[in-house]
């Protein structure tokens, strides 16, 4: 049985960190279903298309929002998300979800997106 092809979902990412421009690239070349929509974060209309990202902390660390639920995911919570739209890593989805597995990715995530500037140079959001 064939199960029903999961809604797009919006990512909006930090385009001046080239670590999330990487990243967002990789995901790109993956998303062969169109289902991943990578939207810079300082675009004007995000908001429009996600008004359910206002107040969050986009800058601090990637968000997505599920276009059929409106569910929104924030940090390393996405990963299960895009695991189940990208053909060949579906598999991985259920595994994320090992118990102590997402608060431990979640705690990489968040150090690693608080340092995500230290090899350019550049300070965050300027």
């Amino acid at each position: 049985m064939m199960r029903p092809m999961p809604a797009p979902l919006i990512l909006a990412y930090d385009a001046s960190c080239s670590l999330c421009c990487r990243a967002t690239f990789w995901l790109a070349r993956r998303d062969r279903q169109g289902l991943l929509h990578l939207v810079p974060l300082r675009d004007p209309d995000l908001l429009k298309l996600a008004p359910e990202l206002a107040g969050r902390p986009l800058e601090r660390e990637i968000h997505g929002l599920d276009l059929a639920t409106r569910e929104v995911w924030a940090g390393a919570d996405l990963l299960r998300p895009i695991a189940r739209r990208l053909p060949g890593w579906r598999w991985v989805a259920p595994l994320l979800a090992i118990p102590g597995l997402p608060r431990l990715l979640n705690r990489i995530y968040l150090w690693v997106a608080a340092r995500r500037f230290r090899r350019t140079g550049r300070p965050p959001f300027a």
